[in-house]
């Protein structure tokens, strides 16, 4: 960067954010593109949180946190990816499918979205849901139009348990979207999901990989933007404390020091925990869903990035990347409690005859449990989530479990970012003004 450019640069209105994870990394970006100078600060010696990538030497292979399947209706992710520079670390999958596979009794089948917003898909039985009925998707619609801030109920009370496409599809989809049962699931939040997907047909739908790793696609790149126009992290500056004053945030208390705010706006997209020991009186989601990842490593390499999803298993999703495979459990629940070696071993007999793997010698492997993965994300939770702006004047909020009005996902940590980001920019001009 330029002397004439660092001067400009030092010039521009404030703004500080807290937590360098995904909602974070596009708060910075975002910022730096409105004419703020973002000051990201970061408690541990790496972004992206609970995304990100790591060498694990069992494994001598690196691999995800954990494993997360992208879409192409995830409009703020892309936005973020080109903002940065790295719209090509994605990988899309074509044809647009989601393959399955009933462990039970063998059967097959792939979700096959028609492009265009006519579902004509839903008319031809190979491309959906085997014994789904017409009446089984029209509750795609319904949900579509429920408000995620207004009266919210479960999934089960929009569709029918006991039809094949419960199992088959509402199951499957709110533990993946959701990381909660569908018993329990917040019916408006799958009901978003599905309208900026599914309902706008196959590229909405389309379903992208990082064949490089989650660091490599999404966290680096924000980083390497941020340290290419003279504003990189601060790591290893975990915040002791907020201090209030004037109607707003006055200083940042760090390990090293206040920082005085001075005049400028502060991004809190720290976990609900961290954020409601620093600001008085928030409101968060208190109840929380684990997941579970085993990454086995095998002795032959595929050049395809690969995912399946599996029915009738306590696996749920298989990712294939090289000779890694990766399993994802969500909404894990008392799975996660269990020991490593035997969480491998249950799974890995399940998911070795679809790879065509002997059953019987469990691979190397390596465990990950998340118990605090994410916010149940159920009805009552969901009304907990906090709006981006506070009772604060220059201090707003971002993370995924706020209130977005989306899943608690990447793409609504990082459109939680790009909204606060939005909200310190006018907060700034107004003061300014």
């Amino acid at each position: 960067m330029t002397e004439i450019g660092k001067a400009a640069m030092a010039a521009r209105p404030q703004v500080y954010i807290l937590g360098a994870g995904m909602a974070g990394l596009a708060a910075a970006v975002r910022a730096a593109k409105l004419g703020l100078r973002p000051h990201l600060f970061e408690a541990t010696n790496h972004a992206g949180g609970r995304c990100r990538s790591f060498f694990e030497p069992g494994l001598d292979r690196t691999i995800d946190n954990g494993t997360h399947l992208l879409l192409g209706g995830n409009k703020g992710l892309f936005t973020y990816l080109a903002e940065v520079g790295a719209a090509d670390r994605l990988k899309p999958m074509d044809p647009v499918q989601f393959p399955f596979l009933d462990v039970a009794n063998g059967m097959r089948w792939n979700v096959r979205p028609s492009a265009g917003r006519l579902p004509w898909w839903l008319l031809v039985p190979h491309r959906r849901v085997p014994g789904g009925r017409l009446r089984d998707y029209l509750a795609m619609a319904r949900l579509a139009r429920l408000d995620p801030d207004g009266l919210d109920a479960t999934l089960t009370e929009f569709v029918d348990r006991d039809a094949p496409m419960f199992a088959r599809f509402w199951q499957p989809l709110a533990r993946a979207v959701l990381n909660t049962e569908a018993e329990e699931a917040s019916a408006a939040l799958i009901g978003r999901m599905l309208a900026e997907t599914f309902l706008k047909g196959a590229e909405a739908s389309r379903p992208y990989l990082a064949p490089g790793g989650l660091s490599n696609a999404l966290v680096d790149p924000g980083v390497a933007h941020l340290r290419a126009i003279g504003q990189p992290p601060n790591f290893a500056a975990r915040i002791k404390a907020l201090s209030f004053g004037g109607g707003g945030v006055s200083a940042i208390e760090t390990e090293s020091g206040p920082v005085p705010v001075a005049g400028g706006a502060v991004i809190s997209a720290l976990p609900p925990g961290e954020a409601q020991r620093l600001i008085p009186g928030l409101q968060a989601p208190d109840q929380f869903n684990a997941i579970v990842n085993v990454h086995y490593r095998l002795e032959r390499s595929e050049d395809a990035v690969r995912f399946l999803g599996l029915i009738g298993s306590p696996a749920h999703w298989v990712f294939t990347r090289s000779d890694v495979v990766s399993v994802t459990i969500s909404a894990a629940g008392a799975l996660a409690d269990e020991p490593g070696e035997r969480i491998a071993s249950r799974i890995w007999a399940d998911v070795a005859a679809p790879l065509g793997q002997n059953g019987v010698s469990v691979p190397t492997f390596h465990v990950i449990k998340e118990k605090r993965a994410t916010m149940a994300q159920t009805p009552a939770q969901n009304a907990r989530r906090p709006a981006a702006k506070t009772g604060f004047d220059n201090l707003f909020l971002a993370g995924d479990w706020t209130k977005t009005g989306l899943p608690a996902t990447i793409e609504g940590a990082v459109r939680s970012g790009q909204h606060a980001a939005a909200l310190a920019a006018e907060y700034l001009e107004a003061v300014a003004a």
